[in-house]
């Protein structure tokens, strides 16, 4: 069974700005490309909120919507969009930077690629990575944030198929045996921050047994 590093493919068709890990040209105290860390919800009036992970209590008292959600590789993007504007997030946003990132260990790390989409605002006033004169000069994206999801699942779907039977390429990343339990290719959505539109999306697997 494969336990090699998963080679990130991801096609864009070569139009889509990719951040890098580092933001350039600023000390910043914490980084928007820094992917090993969530950001709290909340606008920083009221503090900010960390989820607990409780059903009842992890919802922020000062948002009616946000959250987590995992969906498996299938749905179609009416379906795809609907949940995700159910849920606050803002599709038709073009002034936003992408960071992505592949795990080298998937079943310790929980994901296979994942991806955070930043909003300009987010990135000045929450981490304070442009200035206001940055920000007026902020080159959007081509491509809407409901594309470029959209996008992260198809690339996905086309590396590691869409069934466990054709996707020779997961066996064993996430505890199967091949036999009894094999991977499926599945996803993971949040919205880290509400009201600064910050998401994360990342493809995952699940064990489908016999």
């Amino acid at each position: 069974m494969s336990q090699q590093p998963i080679t990130l493919i991801l096609d864009f068709g070569g139009i889509v700005k990719i951040s890098p890990p580092l933001w350039p040209n600023h000390q910043l105290n914490v980084q928007p490309g820094d992917l090993s860390q969530f950001t709290p919800n909340g606008n920083g009036m009221y503090g900010y909120f960390q989820r607990t992970g409780h059903p009842f209590f992890g919802a922020d008292p000062h948002e009616a919507q946000g959250g987590i959600v995992y969906f498996s590789n299938s749905p179609d993007r009416s379906d795809l969009e609907a949940m995700l504007r159910t849920i606050g997030v803002s599709l038709n946003d073009k002034d936003y930077a992408v960071f992505i990132q592949t795990s080298k260990k998937p079943r310790k790390e929980g994901y296979l690629h994942q991806m955070r989409i930043v909003s300009r605002f987010a990135l000045k006033s929450m981490f304070g990575a442009i200035t206001e004169e940055e920000c007026e000069r902020f080159e959007c994206q081509s491509l809407s944030v409901g594309d470029m999801l959209w996008l992260f699942l198809d690339s996905n779907r086309r590396q590691f198929g869409t069934n466990f039977f054709n996707s020779p390429e997961l066996d064993g990343l996430f505890g199967g045996d091949g036999d009894f339990s094999r991977e499926e290719l599945s996803f993971g959505f949040t919205v880290e921050n509400a009201y600064y539109s910050v998401y994360r999306i990342w493809s995952r697997a699940w064990l489908v047994t016999k």
